[in-house]
């Protein structure tokens, strides 16, 4: 039961569209700082850190402090194969 617990905490991760933007961002970039994303996606600072944290939250993604800034970067490789499932569609 646990097992699919984390699942269904990972796919309501997945299932915002501004959550696969930053996954997709991310795909990309391989990390990135909240201020190179809130540029990117022209949302305010409190909705994309609102958003990491839930990602974060699901084991999805990590960040990592650099300075006073923080890069966020997806965990695990699979996550950027979804991404392109989802280009894909």
């Amino acid at each position: 039961m646990e097992k699919y617990e984390k699942a269904a905490e990972i796919f309501k991760a997945f299932g915002d569209p501004t959550r696969l933007m930053i996954l997709k961002l991310l795909a990309e970039n391989g990390s990135m700082c909240v201020c190179k994303i809130i540029d990117e996606l022209k949302k305010p600072q409190p909705t994309i850190s609102h958003h990491l944290n839930i990602l974060k939250k699901a084991g999805i993604v990590k960040a990592r402090k650099e300075g006073t800034w923080n890069f966020y970067y997806i965990v695990d490789d699979r996550v950027k194969e979804i991404i392109k499932l989802v280009d894909e569609l």
